[in-house]
């Protein structure tokens, strides 16, 4: 979900757990993509640290693929990392480490690769192509309302918001109100989260909206 000028719009950073849980969800999608390799793409490395798979900083300054393998294999999330070429890997962190998105932390008295502010925009940007609808075979002939009233404070704000829902399918009603035939609640939730919105957007399922035959046509229904 490409969204426009992300960094230019006045978005807080959500809570470390929602930050992981976006991580998880990015993981979970590269592990369902076919890989013909066991090359290190940026975007699944940048995630599964996000994810909080812990790998030593060692990797960044040791030479050599054994070594390398000794470091990963001593690694308490070695599942997580052992499907990738020890070089590619390397070579990976060391082009995140040059762009500032990676950057050396001490935890439990180990030295970690972690992400920066850097690392969890990067992330952020990643979880926007991810989020989706998933159409069920049957509509259960109820509508999600979605309605949102930001302060014109955080205008730019408003209009990712309402790209975001446009992106994920949504039919404009009028102005800061949207329909969607499909149950969507995680998603909605996902925005409110990541946008940091709180009560500003409310979620409704409804039985019945008058007149609805133009909706349906938009969204294929009978």
């Amino acid at each position: 979900m490409a969204i426009k000028n992300l960094d230019q719009a006045y978005i807080p950073f959500p809570s470390d757990e929602t930050l992981r849980s976006i991580s998880l969800l990015l993981v979970k999608q590269s592990e369902h993509e076919q890989r013909k390799a066991k090359y290190a793409p940026i975007k699944e490395v940048l995630s599964l640290i996000g994810r909080g798979a812990v790998i030593s900083s060692a990797l960044l300054s040791v030479s050599g693929a054994a070594s390398i393998a000794k470091l990963l294999r001593e690694s308490p999330d070695w599942d997580s990392w052992k499907r990738y070429n020890v070089s590619y890997l390397q070579r990976t962190l060391r082009r995140l480490a040059a762009q500032k998105h990676v950057e050396v932390s001490e935890t439990n008295d180990m030295s970690i690769v972690s992400l920066t502010k850097l690392g969890k925009r990067k992330i952020l940007k990643y979880s926007q192509d991810t989020i989706k609808v998933d159409k069920p075979d049957h509509w259960d002939r109820k509508w999600r309302l979605v309605m949102y009233d930001i302060p014109s404070s955080r205008r730019e704000l408003s209009e990712v918001l309402r790209q975001a829902l446009r992106t994920l399918g949504f039919y404009k009603m009028q102005e800061s109100v949207y329909v969607y035939p499909y149950p969507c609640f995680e998603q909605i939730e996902f925005l409110r989260e990541f946008y940091a919105l709180g009560d500003i957007v409310q979620y409704m399922l409804v039985d019945k909206i008058e007149n609805d035959e133009a909706y349906k046509i938009y969204f294929g229904l009978s």
